[in-house]
């Protein structure tokens, strides 16, 4: 069984890769390390493992206290949605970041865009996420996310 999702996996992630035109729009990531320790990225879902394979480059395994990184993140599934769900600890503190992009169809065959951001803290984190830039020809987007 092991085996078999191993090949779904990595079929999957190499037809995702085939076709480009299908790639959605670009979110740029930029993470702030506002504590004192240490922060740690630690993806653990499929959302989140999915994010770190489309990104570039990949966000680095830990961020020392006062210190920031920059990635950018591109669904290759759909020129319709992108998403970014990361996840990232300081200690016993967790925060769980997602900004999501899709578009609806409106009146006439146009397309709505729709951006979303959500910052989930625990264990007495502090957790912050912003847009900080969209580009309404393109879509794509940048947001700050920060922990504290």
């Amino acid at each position: 069984m092991k085996t078999y999702m191993s090949l779904i996996t990595v079929f999957t992630l190499t037809a995702l890769h085939i076709n480009p035109a299908l790639a959605g729009p670009p979110v740029t990531v930029t993470f702030k390390n506002l504590g004192t320790q240490t922060a740690t990225y630690t993806p653990t879902t499929n959302n989140e493992f999915i994010t770190k394979t489309n990104a570039e480059p990949t966000p680095k395994t830990t961020i020392n206290a006062n210190s920031s990184e920059t990635y950018t993140i591109q669904s290759q599934t759909s020129p319709d949605y992108n998403h970014a769900n990361l996840r990232y600890k300081i200690g016993t503190k967790n925060c769980v970041y997602l900004s999501t992009f899709v578009t609806t169809s409106g009146s006439g065959g146009s397309k709505i865009p729709k951006w979303s951001h959500t910052a989930t803290p625990s264990g007495g984190a502090t957790c912050t996420i912003r847009a900080t830039r969209t580009n309404p020809t393109t879509y794509a987007w940048s947001v700050e996310i920060t922990m504290r």
